[in-house]
């Protein structure tokens, strides 16, 4: 219920509030993400890299408050360990997995962010600004390479569940150029909690720490 009705909370400001203005702007962010499994016979086996990209928009409802939503498309990769025989599903078929195998996944999301950004007042050119939400992740790919070669870049999307829900927490600064138009430089930290996984063998949960490089209009 809690996992609810936080994120429902949010949706819920942001069809309220009245805003002074909305502001566009679009970002990269550079990111390295892992997985982090609740099972002994299961352990992360290390980080990747990856890219996030798109759209965002804040509605200001004070002048230094605003409501931040967007949409974007990204990588979330890391491996995983698995300390007895395991079971996989690829192409519609089971493969098994010796004890020892490390299996590396890459999934791709669209998400659509939902959280509060809190900005100082401009102090020269700079203003900072902290942020706080959820961010909703939806499975648009899932490949898997395991380190005995029974998988390359295989399809896994069975084994690896639609929704995806991650809490997140950021800092940053806005650069402004122009009277409309400031660069945004920043870093977060994304906690899933919801599992990624559909198998049942472990409860797996995404992990990120993304760096922010974008424009604001």
């Amino acid at each position: 219920m809690k996992k609810i009705l936080a994120p429902a909370f949010f949706v819920f400001l942001a069809i309220q509030v009245t805003g002074q203005k909305a502001k566009f702007g679009v970002f990269v962010d550079p990111q390295i993400s892992w997985f982090s499994p609740d099972s002994r016979n299961v352990i992360s086996d290390g980080v990747s890299a990856g890219v996030c990209g798109g759209l965002i928009i804040d509605k200001y409802f004070q002048e230094n408050y605003a409501i931040q939503t967007g949409i974007a498309i990204g990588r979330q990769s890391g491996s995983l360990k698995f300390s007895e025989e395991s079971y996989i599903n690829a192409y519609d078929v089971t493969d098994t997995l010796p004890a020892g195998t490390s299996v590396d996944f890459r999934l791709n999301y669209i998400t659509v962010p939902l959280g509060l950004k809190l900005k100082s007042n401009q102090i020269g050119y700079l203003s900072y600004f902290a942020l706080i939400g959820f961010t909703n992740q939806f499975n648009i790919r899932a490949l898997a390479t395991s380190s005995e070669g029974t998988l390359s870049k295989s399809d896994v999307v069975d084994e690896v569940n639609l929704y995806n829900l991650s809490y997140h927490f950021g800092i940053g600064v806005e650069y402004a150029i122009s009277e409309d138009t400031a660069l945004t430089f920043g870093t977060s930290y994304h906690n899933g909690f919801i599992d990624v996984t559909e198998s049942g063998n472990a409860k797996v949960y995404t992990r990120v720490v993304s760096v922010r490089v974008g424009v604001m209009f």
